[in-house]
């Protein structure tokens, strides 16, 4: 039988006890209570009563229960996940920190990377057309070369 990671689990209960929210600090009460237990332990829940259908977070327990559910459970932002699409050209890397965001020196740098490394000229023609149409050179540089911080 594998190991169980006790952390873990605690994590996961309490960001899903913020799906059960109701009134400013409570939730269900409806997890294991050696997981509650070990959550009370930590200061992230109070003392639960005996005969209590629900648990009252700390300040500090509500605050991490949140947290914890925006990390594991909301879906990315459409530019979140624009930004996380592969680069093109990973192998092609490109500093562009010292230019400011200013578009036309960014695209100079850019498609000349590209065509030293011998990059098709529709391609690098492609990248400086998204260039000149977005007000972000910097992400879209992004999603054709490795941009260096």
């Amino acid at each position: 039988m594998m190991a169980t990671d006790t952390k873990k689990i605690d994590d996961a209960v309490l960001a899903l006890l913020h799906l059960t929210l109701h009134d400013q600090s409570h939730a269900s009460a409806g997890f294991a209570p050696e997981v509650l237990g070990r959550l009370r332990e930590n200061g992230m829940i109070e003392d639960p009563a005996e005969d209590s259908d629900s648990i009252e977070f700390t300040p500090e327990g509500l605050q991490r229960s949140k947290a914890l559910f925006a990390t594991m459970f909301t879906a990315p932002s459409a530019e979140a996940q624009t930004s996380a699409s592969p680069t093109k050209y990973p192998n092609i890397s490109v500093k562009l920190s010292d230019l400011g965001g200013e578009m036309w020196p960014i695209l100079r740098r850019v498609s000349y990377a590209m065509s030293d490394a011998e990059i098709d000229e529709a391609d690098i023609e492609q990248y400086k057309s998204e260039v000149r149409a977005s007000d972000d050179p910097v992400r879209v540089s992004r999603r054709w070369v490795t941009v260096q911080r």
